[in-house]
């Protein structure tokens, strides 16, 4: 009985990512059965399955991350961009200038612009670059 509470338990194998990346290759291969590779490579099929499974599920997440933040130039400087106090006092005295609302979808990705209808040209220009 002491002997049995003194024994150490078997570690599972580990086995790199290069050792999995080659046998889901040969699985891959026309005419390969899971089974076949697997007790090529002394391993249990269901091994090998759960590796298949580990690297769809991958593949997807990786699909599925958003999109990151793209900056678009646009020009910062110019006459529409100008804050004098003469402009500041014609935009107010100025009847409300009509703007656009812009809803943009590739894919995933959806942008929501405003911007008054005057400059609605040049920025989809910009965008559609």
């Amino acid at each position: 009985m002491e002997n049995s509470l003194n024994q150490v338990r078997p570690r599972r194998r580990e086995y790199s990512k290069q050792f999995k990346a080659e046998v889901l290759a040969r699985c891959a291969q026309p005419g390969a059965s899971v089974g076949g590779v697997a007790l090529a490579h002394s391993l249990h099929s269901n091994m090998v399955h759960r590796w298949m499974r580990e690297q769809r599920e991958q593949l997807e997440r990786q699909k599925s991350t958003p999109p990151a933040f793209v900056s678009l130039p646009m020009q910062t400087g110019g006459p529409a961009c100008e804050a004098t106090p003469a402009r500041l006092a014609a935009l107010a005295d100025e009847q409300p200038v009509p703007e656009a609302r812009l809803q943009i979808q590739r894919g995933e990705l959806l942008v929501h612009l405003q911007c008054p209808l005057s400059h609605c040209g040049a920025l989809l220009r910009e965008l559609l670059r």
